[in-house]
């Protein structure tokens, strides 16, 4: 109760700069943007009107403490208005290179993204990694060249197009890259065009100033997407925000048509409707929780009504103003993702077989953080990452690296995981009546069956050992033998149980995987041979699990059966947090039912791993007891023509171990072995149990958001 109170003066000064900065932000200005073709126009004698959107803020999202993970930043911007622009080329051509000498000459950027450039020699050629938009540049409604005009064939059509003349060719392509956008973003009235997205209130006031030469140029304020730290912190979980494509912008302008159509005679759904339509020069959410949750953080835009007298005076009036988008909590605890990230990079550091890096295999891993009791995700790292602060300019570099730092590792890769199978295989034996806790098998480190013969892991011989000690120093052979007597169905039940090889219902974009058995290989047309169920039993054949996948079989283990479905936002409140928009209740994928006697029997099995054997020197000196369970897998990789070995290491845990709160789930690609990666797990869990109290304190009073 008294850390409530302390916290009290920290949540309301939020709240009241919360709400203070949505009040600034509805009152800003953003693109205005069509309605439609003339749909919004009236005409008298002496008064002409246009009906014109006014985009809304973005909304912000948070960690689970309040923490801001992204929010806006306001930015001064130059704008093209078409009802003051010159209509003439030469004045159009010489205000423009003015302008752009201005803001170089200030060290200032503009907008340019013409697919265009200038070889040493002045001759013309096409930018390198742009086809996309070179295509589009000889399109019809472009330059209405032929599909195979060349730089100078496009340079040339422009020059006439845009009536440049006098100018340098450096200037001229300046000049061509603005005229030749505003065409492509159908500068209009209905559509004016950003020329320059962060300039300084100095350019702005000299602009200003000198506004008879610089007509139409207007200086407007708006919010930009600002990341916390340098932008890396959970990127692969937040996502992008990028500009429509021409299929989102038909996917979208489809639903709005179809939306009013619904609306019928009702004019003011109908408005409402229309204030919400995507336009062409729109942003929206990508991929991650911005993609997830664009329909709230994109806010709804206002209506502004533009008039402009006989003599030219032009006049602005609101009849809806713009509210910003909704406040998106997460569950994303940012302490433990900060640990998450830098705990798995130092560990890829250390334990990367640098002869599988020589050879062409990359580092890389990622781990996943849960609250066993709800699913909610508090942290997913992936490595090698990127900063969504340079997302957009470090684009083609980040397409191109072999190590993939844009794919998100922990929730879309998928991965033979190992002796990590194993509590599964255990669990499915112990419910059915196959082995009771006290069962011994004889290991002599080789195992024969059918006409195949297989090997203990590291061949080792570890005699007559029970379920819980072969758990413990992860004998193959106990394993072989319950999976022989269960065979592959019935294996794959308690498999399906747990999620493995299922996409788990989390809101952003994951894999599916593969769970190996006789369905799996009918599907690909190949058979299932007897033996190929000893080696799904531990983790092999065509077993492939993500480590989200591997994060939640492990939270059901610690909690009693119970299998949630992961979520990654808490609820969505409005930008004054007034209001909740969206709230997520926790809910059960599946109640496996398993008994708590094999429960308990398999999860001592796992605190034997993680205090006894392989990972006592990671985990067996926390200030909790924690258990856990390893596992390796080889692979054979074809890098660059050539096929590689490596070896993946993995593991699954929980804390603590005797009422658990957290699983977690790592994997590092070419570590050698699983006891390898539980460094990074130590650290999470250090880090957690030195501030469970707080954790404890916030989860249940959600003192922030109520």
């Amino acid at each position: 109760m008294q850390d409530r109170k302390k916290k009290q003066p920290r949540i309301a000064l939020m709240t009241a700069a919360s709400v203070a900065a949505a009040a600034v932000f509805t009152a800003i200005l953003f693109v205005i943007q069509v309605y439609g073709a003339g749909g919004g126009t009236t005409d008298s004698s002496s008064v002409k009107s246009y009906n014109v959107t006014v985009g809304a803020s973005r909304g912000e999202i948070l960690d689970l403490n309040g923490n801001a993970l992204v929010y806006n930043e306001t930015v001064n911007t130059l704008t093209f208005n078409a009802l003051n622009f010159p209509k003439e080329n030469a004045e159009i051509n010489t205000m423009l290179i003015s302008l752009i000498n201005l803001l170089e000459g200030k060290g200032e950027t503009w907008i340019d993204t013409l697919p265009l450039v200038m070889n040493a020699d002045g001759s013309v050629a096409f930018a390198e990694d742009k086809e996309s938009e070179i295509t589009k540049m000889r399109a019809p409604s472009m330059l209405n060249l032929n599909p195979y005009a060349t730089a100078q064939n496009c340079y040339d059509a422009m020059l006439e197009e845009f009536g440049i003349e006098g100018f340098s060719k450096t200037d001229t392509l300046k000049l061509m890259s603005v005229r030749y956008n505003m065409k492509k973003l159908g500068f209009s009235v209905y559509t004016p065009y950003t020329f320059s997205e962060d300039v300084s209130v100095r350019t702005l006031a000299y602009v200003k100033e000198n506004g008879n030469f610089y007509k139409g140029v207007d200086a407007e304020v708006r919010s930009v997407r600002k990341y916390t730290g340098n932008g890396t912190l959970a990127a692969h979980l937040l996502g992008t925000v990028g500009a429509l494509s021409a299929d989102e912008y038909k996917e979208k302008k489809t639903e709005t048509e179809t939306a009013i159509k619904a609306a019928g005679t009702d004019a003011r759904k109908a408005a409402e409707i229309k204030a919400r339509a995507y336009a062409i020069t729109d942003d929206i959410g990508k991929n991650g929780i911005e993609k997830a949750m664009e329909e709230y953080l994109r806010g709804k835009n206002g209506v502004k009504t533009l008039s402009v007298d006989k003599d030219g005076n032009v006049s602005e009036s609101y009849s809806v103003v713009p509210e910003q988008g909704g406040t998106v909590i997460s569950t994303i605890n940012k302490d433990i993702q900060e640990i998450a990230q830098e705990a798995l990079r130092e560990r890829i550091s250390e334990v990367t077989d640098n002869e599988a890096i020589a050879k062409g295999l990359t580092p890389a891993g990622a781990v996943v953080v849960q609250d066993v009791n709800t699913g909610a995700v508090l942290a997913a790292a992936t490595y090698p990452d990127f900063s969504l602060t340079t997302y957009y300019d470090d684009y083609n570099e980040l397409s191109q690296n072999p190590g993939k730092p844009l794919w998100n590792r922990a929730f879309q890769s998928a991965y033979s995981p190992g002796s990590t199978m194993k509590p599964c295989v255990a669990l499915a034996g112990l419910e059915e009546g196959i082995i009771t806790k006290d069962t011994r098998y004889l290991c002599t480190g080789i195992y024969t069956y059918i006409d195949q013969t297989f090997a203990c892991f590291n061949k080792n011989a570890h005699g007559n050992i029970n379920v819980q000690r072969a758990l413990g120093v992860s004998c193959n052979i106990f394993f072989f033998e319950i999976a022989r007597q269960l065979g592959i169905e019935k294996l794959n039940a308690y498999a399906k149980l747990f999620g493995l090889g299922q996409k788990t219902g989390i809101e952003i974009d994951e894999a599916q995987g593969i769970l190996a058995g006789i369905e799996y290989r009918d599907s690909i047309g190949k058979g299932w041979k007897p033996g190929e169920t000893l080696l799904a039993s531990i983790g092999q054949s065509d077993n492939s699990f993500t480590p989200l996948q591997l994060s939640n079989y492990c939270a059901a283990i610690a909690n009693g059966g119970t299998r949630y479905v992961p979520y990654l936002v808490s609820k969505v409140l409005s930008a004054d947090y007034k209001t909740t928009l969206y709230e997520h209740t926790p809910e059960v994928a599946v109640q496996t039912n398993i008994s708590k006697e094999s429960l308990e029997t398999v999860k001592g099995g796992m605190y034997i791993v993680a205090n006894e054997t392989s990972c006592e020197p990671y985990l067996g000196h926390l200030k909790y007891k924690v258990a856990c369970k390893t596992g390796t897998a080889e692979k054979t990789r074809r890098v660059n023509g050539v096929y590689v070995d490596g070896t993946d290491g993995f593991l699954i845990a929980f804390g603590p171990y005797e009422d658990a709160e957290i699983s977690i789930a790592v994997v590092i690609e070419n570590a050698g072995s699983g006891s390898s990666t539980a460094q990074v797990a130590a650290d999470i869990f250090e880090y957690y149990f030195s501030k469970m109290g707080e954790i404890r304190n916030i989860r249940t009073e959600n003192t922030l958001i109520d």
